[in-house]
């Protein structure tokens, strides 16, 4: 009898052992297979620290590669053509701040929404008297953008300002990852180095996470695996958090300097591409409508032209959600809809 015992926990031990290879076997074709149809995120090259409160910057007339899609810059840093001081006579400028969405991360160039917007406004006006400047940098926030703001855009006088704004503008100025010395990042543990190479770094992980979040949210739409969409929404709601104490007045008074000089100013809410029937950030969204509104700031929500659509079809790729062409399309529709019948009609 003890034998059989023996027998029979020797077969279940080998089983045990093949499926570990299998899988193993499994997560790393699975990992080459990813890793060939999916543009490699690497955004080096791309900026440069400054001493400024910004922190970084692009870098001027780059022309590089990057997530497959060319990253052209002007002599002045922006991925868009060069600005021509001030605006010609009859020309109707727009100046759009933001982060990566709207610098159109994995996007190409003529597919991002200032370069859209631009293009369906002189469509709309039968004209070439629109120019839409794109002034987005992936990882600013709202502090950099009132920066850039008060230093670039105010001095060029152009007729609008738009603000693209993402709902993690809220967080603190950060280092662009790419610029992140290697020696700070060795200073982990090699255990703590091999759980985020895992967690962060391998794309199969979020490959699976993300499939197994998707399965768990059709039983549960408001799941969400992680507390950071949470610990955002507070940020909004607490009375003594980020959004009350700063973001919000760093708005109100770019509208306020902006109207001091007859600029017009335009706050866009650009969603996260995340459930829209069931958006995870909608109270914020609410508390910054609520903020404009009262402050009689021009807002307009983008989220309602994302109704009824499905979120994944909208990301760069299945491992990157940043908005794909389709999505800054939107973007660009909506903002075109906005100017015609709220902005420049009043």
């Amino acid at each position: 009898m003890p034998k059989t015992r023996q027998s029979i926990l020797k077969v279940i031990l080998v089983n045990l052992f093949i499926l570990a290879l299998m899988a193993l076997a499994l997560a790393f074709f699975g990992e080459i297979a990813l890793r060939s149809f999916i543009p490699s995120a690497d955004h080096s090259g791309m900026v440069r620290l400054t001493s400024t409160p910004i922190t970084y910057e692009m870098i001027p007339n780059l022309d590089i590669v990057r997530e497959g899609v060319q990253i052209r810059t002007n002599s002045e840093g922006f991925r868009d053509n060069d600005f021509t001081g001030e605006p010609k006579p009859g020309q109707f400028v727009i100046a759009v701040l933001g982060d990566s969405f709207t610098f159109g991360q994995g996007v190409p160039q003529t597919e991002t929404f200032p370069a859209v917007l631009q293009k369906l406004l002189n469509e709309a006006d039968n004209t070439d008297r629109f120019r839409v400047w794109n002034l987005g940098v992936s990882g600013y926030n709202t502090e950099q953008e009132a920066y850039q703001l008060e230093h670039f855009v105010l001095d060029r006088k152009p007729n609008w300002v738009v603000v693209g704004y993402n709902i993690n503008d809220i967080e603190p100025i950060g280092v662009d990852p790419s610029l992140v010395k290697k020696e700070e990042k060795s200073e982990q543990s090699i255990w703590g180095r091999i759980i985020r190479y895992i967690q962060y770094d391998l794309l199969i992980t979020q490959f699976v996470k993300q499939r197994i979040g998707n399965l768990i949210r059709l039983f549960d739409p408001h799941w969400y695996a992680s507390a950071y969409v949470q610990d955002t929404v507070n940020q909004y709601l607490a009375p003594d958090g980020p959004w009350h104490n700063q973001v919000s007045m760093l708005l109100k008074k770019m509208n306020a300097e902006c109207e001091s000089k007859g600029i017009g100013f335009t706050v866009a809410l650009l969603p996260a591409m995340l459930d829209f029937q069931n958006y995870p950030f909608k109270r914020a969204n609410d508390s910054i409508l609520a903020f404009c509104k009262k402050n009689h700031i021009d807002c307009i929500d983008i989220l309602a032209y994302f109704k009824n659509k499905k979120f994944m079809n909208f990301w760069v790729s299945s491992m990157d959600p940043h908005p794909n062409a389709e999505a800054q399309e939107i973007f660009a529709k909506a903002l075109a809809d906005h100017f015609w019948n709220e902005a420049l009609t009043h």
